[in-house]
């Protein structure tokens, strides 16, 4: 029959680990072979008391055994006295206990449940959120970025710096493409700085669609892009739009007047817009010459030679080495039947430059 090794050493089931060692080395000095020379008995005794030593002390020994004293505990219990209280007969069927590896080291198999439709709402949700919260920073950040580069082109264009301005304002327009002053000002630049008058009016026509209150100089612009796109009526429609929203705009008189004089023929109304424009600019009129010309053509077409000559001197007061000037004056001369005058201009105009006048001079001044 086995030893219960607990009861060989003298100790409790629930004993420590010092009172081990304690009930061990009383028993070895007991029982040790030197004490007890030639006693068999003593000596089994003192190989028993090693063994449950050896078991004891080491912690999955122990634990292994008690297991095993568990089970033999079970299996002389009477049968009867786990059957239920009941009237019904119940079997269990039993097994031998888990080993000490099987108990703490098993992987617990967990029931995999399907989510629910709660499960689903949190998690779309939070899907949906972190998504939103990912739009709005970049959109954000589009706008931050954005701003700042358009900002930096306006002070390139201050600085005459057009080419890196236009730049920027491209890579403002990705980041913010419905920035209608972004538009507007790269129009400037297609329009007055590259002459690329189909890209000025493509964004000159964004920034007017953008803006919930596009600006006469947006008008203006526009105006001017689609005079040299050969588009006269819109032309119009866009510098009187200009004026409309900006009356004291007065560079949209003279382009509206170009338009009206030139290429819609409406000599009267160019006469008023000039005549608007040279009341207004200032001593230092920049375009004073330009105007005076286009206003006293206009005076010409109608017939008036007498205005027609003196809006042409004083241009030619203010600009004394242009040819065309003395070709048109030579022209109303010649109208006012002043061959003598008019001879004398177009020959200034021929030493000028201004090779046309060398038709008139054949036709009007040979000897």
């Amino acid at each position: 029959m086995e030893h219960n090794l607990y009861n060989v050493l003298g100790i409790s089931p629930t004993a420590t680990a010092k009172e081990v060692k304690a009930a061990y080395k009383q028993l070895a000095l007991k029982y040790h072979p030197d004490r007890n020379p030639g006693d068999k008995h003593a000596e089994e005794l003192f190989k028993l008391v090693n063994t449950a030593y050896q078991t004891l002390s080491n912690p999955d020994k122990r634990a292994r055994y008690d297991l095993r004293l568990q089970y033999q505990r079970e299996l002389q219990r009477p049968v009867n006295q786990y059957r239920p209280q009941h009237h019904e007969t119940r079997y269990y069927q039993t097994r031998p206990p888990a080993s000490v590896s099987e108990r703490y080291y098993r992987n617990i198999k967990r029931n995999n449940r399907r989510f629910s439709r709660k499960d689903w709402y949190i998690t779309v949700s939070f899907v949906a959120g972190l998504l939103l919260f990912s739009f709005l920073l970049k959109t954000v950040m589009d706008h931050i970025t954005g701003e700042d580069k358009y900002r930096t082109a306006l002070t390139y264009i201050e600085g005459g710096k057009y080419s890196s301005a236009h730049r920027l304002l491209s890579d403002a327009i990705h980041f913010m493409p419905e920035n209608g002053a972004a538009y507007e000002a790269r129009g400037m630049i297609e329009l007055d700085v590259y002459e690329n008058y189909n890209s000025a009016l493509s964004d000159l026509n964004k920034a007017i669609a953008l803006q919930e209150r596009p600006s006469a100089q947006a008008f203006y612009m526009r105006g001017r892009s689609l005079q040299q796109l050969a588009q006269y009526q819109q032309a119009e429609a866009d510098l009187t739009q200009a004026l409309q929203l900006n009356k004291k705009l007065w560079r949209a008189h003279l382009a509206r007047g170009e338009v009206r004089l030139f290429y819609l023929k409406e000599y009267e109304d160019a006469i008023a817009d000039f005549t608007s424009f040279l009341a207004n600019c200032g001593d230092a009129c920049q375009n004073e010459v330009d105007a005076l010309t286009y206003r006293g053509f206009g005076y010409y077409k109608q017939g008036d030679y007498a205005r027609s000559e003196q809006d042409y001197r004083k241009a030619l007061a203010a600009d004394k080495e242009n040819g065309r000037l003395y070709y048109l004056l030579g022209r109303t001369e010649i109208e006012q039947q002043q061959p003598d005058s008019a001879c004398a201009h177009f020959n200034d105009a021929y030493q000028l430059g201004y090779s046309a006048a060398l038709l008139e001079l054949r036709a009007n001044c040979q000897d």
